[in-house]
């Protein structure tokens, strides 16, 4: 009578637990399914917002630059625009543009002349028009925030304001997007669109609580250059949640040049504001994870957003 006991549920042929089992698997297929389809739902809302608005004040700034700028065809979108990761409402534009200017001026110098012509230029479109430390930035009635990076061309790279704002600093924009163009390519190009949900996901936390989108991108490179799960977007938008929990805890070198760190706004390994980022992103995998119904998934990727 052979057997050694273990209550296998083949060795027993109990018929309910049989039954039980195949339903469970055909719950979680259905479950899969439908998730799966809110999700290329919810992408495909995304990148409908997107596009026009977007590319329509590209083109106004451009031509607002058009006496100032090297050669108005050279200004590189080197932020989401370019990655194609933007989200409308929950990134900011954050573009590199190529400038001519005389030898021996300052990055000050060449903010404030910036900045001037784009008040100049857009005049009442835009709500407000200002010069910081690194970047000019563009703020329009609707909210959407266009950061503008003026930067010099040195050859085959490209030079811009010092984290203080007074000297010059060397940097390659495009090492990171080739990064994570290369990840994108190595998950059949899953990367991106789960790159877009885990931004409308994060977008349902505190202004003060979320991090940045250049930030995502790192961290979903972190999680995807050698992933080899199931392609799906569930899937792919959980595990981005789970590892970003983790990774997020220490400082991300930045590739670029632009900064030491991507997510340098965090501080040090270990710091107070790292561990709360790393709460609030293993709160969203934990949610993904017990979520048991379309309904749930959706009002954790379209969050209504906090004031």
């Amino acid at each position: 009578m052979g057997g050694s006991g273990g209550g296998s549920i083949y060795q027993t042929g109990d018929p309910d637990q049989l039954r039980r089992e195949v339903d469970e698997q055909a719950d979680r297929a259905e479950l899969d399914s439908q998730v799966n389809r809110l999700l290329a739902d919810t992408l495909a809302d995304l990148n409908k917002r997107d596009v026009k608005k977007v590319n329509a004040y590209l083109d106004e700034i451009k031509e607002a630059l058009s006496g100032q700028a090297e050669d108005v065809e050279t200004l590189l979108f080197g932020g989401s625009v370019a990655k194609h990761t933007y989200v409308d409402g929950l990134s900011d534009i954050d573009s590199l543009v190529i400038v001519a200017a005389a030898p021996g001026t300052t990055p000050e110098q060449l903010r404030e002349a910036f900045a001037e012509a784009l008040r100049s230029a857009l005049g009442a479109n835009a709500k407000a028009v200002k010069a910081g430390d690194l970047a000019v930035t563009v703020t329009y009635e609707d909210g959407t925030v266009m950061q503008l990076l003026p930067a010099l061309r040195e050859g085959e790279a490209f030079a811009i304001s010092s984290p203080k704002g007074t000297s010059w600093k060397h940097i390659e924009p495009k090492r990171f997007a080739e990064r994570l163009t290369e990840v994108n390519k190595s998950v059949l190009g899953m990367a991106v669109p789960v790159i877009k949900l885990a931004k409308s996901a994060i977008a349902g936390l505190p202004g003060d609580q979320r991090i940045s989108g250049y930030h995502v991108e790192a961290l979903a490179i972190a999680a995807f250059e050698n992933y080899d799960g199931p392609k799906t977007p569930k899937e792919m938008l959980t595990h981005f949640f789970r590892t970003a929990a983790d990774n997020v805890k220490r400082p991300i070198r930045d590739v670029s040049g632009q900064s030491p760190a991507v997510d340098d706004y965090l501080g040090n390994s270990g710091s107070a504001d790292r561990d709360r980022a790393s709460a609030q992103l293993a709160r969203i995998a934990r949610r993904m994870g017990s979520a048991r119904s379309r309904e749930e998934w959706d009002r954790i990727v379209n969050p209504d957003e906090p004031d």
